[in-house]
Order: C-alpha cells, then sequence, then structure tokens
C-alpha cells in the first residue's frame, strides 16, 4: 500500500514538472511573438502620429495666392477676370490674394497660363509697345498660322504670295524675312474666318510687316521656344 501510494506520488511529481517545463517554454516561444506584436504596433502609431504632424504642417503652411484662369499674353494688361484666389504650398514669390487690387491693371512680362500661380517675376512696368516697337496685326489664312500658336510664342514673319497665286521661284525659295524673333502677343478671328495674329515687331520694320500684311503677302513660322522676344 505504501509502495503504490509512493509510486503515485512520484508519478505525479514528474508529471507536474514536465507540465511547468511544458508551460515555460510555450512562454518563452510566445514572449518573441508577442514582442514583435508590440513593436509593429509602437511602429503603426508613431507612422500615424509622423503623418498627421506631416499633414498638419503641410495644411499650415499653405497661404492664399492669385492664381490665372486663362491665357495672357506677353505685355497685355491684367485684368480682375484672369485671376482667381487659390491655396498653395511651396511656391517663392508667389503674391498673395490680398494684394489683387495691386496687381490688376499691371502687363504680363511673359506669356501666362490657366492654373499658373502668379509671382512677382510674372508681372511687370513696362508698357507694351514700348521704346522703339510697335504692334502689328496680321491677318492671315488659317494655312498660314501654326498649330497651337498661342500668345507669348515668338515667330519670323516672311514675304509670301497672295493666297492661291502662284509666287516666283526667288519668293518661293528665299522669301524675304520682314522680321525675325516677333512676340506674339494676342490671336483672334475676323469676321471673314480668318486669323489675326497681332505681334510686336521693331519700330523700323513695321511700316513694312504692315503693308505686306494688308496685301495678303504674309506668313510666320514658330521660332524655338525661348528665341528673341
Amino acid at each position: 500500500m505504501t509502495m503504490t501510494t509512493n509510486t503515485q506520488h512520484a508519478n505525479s511529481t514528474g508529471t507536474d514538472r514536465l507540465d511547468v517545463r511544458s508551460t515555460l517554454g510555450q512562454v518563452r516561444r510566445r514572449a518573441p511573438r508577442r514582442l514583435g506584436q508590440w513593436a509593429a504596433a509602437v511602429l503603426f502609431v508613431a507612422m500615424v502620429v509622423i503623418g498627421l504632424v506631416a499633414l498638419f504642417e503641410s495644411q499650415s503652411d499653405r497661404v492664399e495666392v492669385l492664381v490665372v484662369t486663362g491665357p495672357v499674353p506677353a505685355g497685355q494688361m491684367i485684368q480682375r477676370s484672369d485671376l482667381r484666389a487659390g491655396e498653395v504650398a511651396g511656391v517663392p514669390d508667389a503674391i498673395t490674394a490680398a494684394d489683387l487690387a495691386e496687381v490688376v491693371g499691371r502687363r504680363a512680362a511673359g506669356g501666362l497660363v490657366d492654373g499658373q500661380v502668379l509671382t512677382d517675376s510674372a508681372i511687370s512696368e513696362a508698357s507694351v509697345p514700348g521704346e522703339g516697337q510697335r504692334l502689328v496685326a496680321l491677318n492671315l489664312p488659317t494655312g498660314r498660322v501654326p498649330g497651337g500658336l498661342a500668345g507669348g510664342d515668338t515667330v519670323d514673319v516672311l514675304s509670301a504670295p497672295v493666297e492661291g497665286a502662284d509666287g516666283t521661284k526667288e519668293q518661293l525659295q528665299a522669301p524675304e524675312v520682314l522680321a525675325d524673333s516677333a512676340r506674339v502677343q494676342e490671336i483672334g478671328k475676323s469676321p471673314e474666318g480668318t486669323v489675326v495674329v497681332t505681334v510686336l515687331v521693331p519700330e523700323d520694320v513695321s511700316d513694312s510687316v504692315a503693308a505686306y500684311s494688308s496685301a495678303g503677302q504674309v506668313t510666320i513660322i514658330q521660332a524655338p521656344a525661348g528665341a528673341g522676344g
């Protein structure tokens, strides 16, 4: 009887020891996994906090500025309808919406486009035409106007035969350059459907350009971006 009791006690003690060891083993195996989960959770929270801080700072840096509502040719006077307010961040020299009254009536230093944020360098006090310059309107058939031509672009003005007429070999092979690097100020349409391109040319060639244009003996070719002015 005593031997049986001792044997049972020994077996019970051995089983308890195995259970304790097994439990300790499970704890050891689970500990790294839980630590990894905690680390991932902490990293996630940190990333969310950093993102919220960055968003807050970017929102706080945004200022209300003037944005162009449509194309404005270089040299043209800026009207109230050419501008709207918009919020941006990180645009150096952007003109604030509060300065609207000071901008209206000034001239575009270069061609402005829809959605452009207005900056100090984009406007000018200079009048157009300036000293030694003239504005000349060229009445051109649609086939003599480069596709996509816009205010602020640069063109060369050439002599050409009247539309539909045969020109001489000299006229076709070596057309006379009436004005090079002329800046396009404005593009419009005439009631007859022709295209009226207003260009800024030097004063000394303006009369000749106007005369050729009135006779229908003029065409234009677009110069590379940034050429002339």
